[in-house]
């Protein structure tokens, strides 16, 4: 079993990056789970502008599950002056987006009202 602790700074090796998590090895044969919204407060598209397969990231550990030792831990709670990553990826171009993909609440909301109020009335106009 490890000897890690919460709130313990450690440097893991990417092993695999999925759409919600990236999987980290330790020295000591150790694994970890670094979910996406642990690893920045701003909306992430693509977890891999922050993570790629043989990356070292620095990361806190949040919690250590008893029974297997599996960690769970976060790049977000690191101060950004402490943060340390291999990743060379930085300059990849973001996905291009249209202007509505993340069109404010507020500026839909009133569009959306409308339409669920006009389909309400059209279906108790068919019953």
């Amino acid at each position: 079993m490890n000897t890690y602790k919460v709130g313990d700074i450690v440097i893991g090796t990417v092993a695999n990056v999925r759409p919600y998590a990236v999987f980290l090895n330790f020295k000591d044969g150790a694994i970890g789970l670094l979910h996406i919204s642990e690893i920045s407060d701003s909306f992430i598209r693509d977890i891999e502008r922050y993570a790629s397969i043989g990356d070292e990231l620095k990361v806190m550990v949040i919690s250590v599950d008893p029974e297997n030792g599996f960690l769970r831990v976060s790049l977000k709670r690191i101060p950004q002056s402490e943060r340390f990553s291999t990743h060379t990826n930085n300059d990849r171009n973001p996905i291009k987006t249209n202007k509505n993909d993340f069109a404010p609440l507020e500026e839909k909301l009133d569009e959306w009202i409308k339409e669920t109020l006009d389909k309400a009335r059209k279906d108790k106009d068919n019953d």
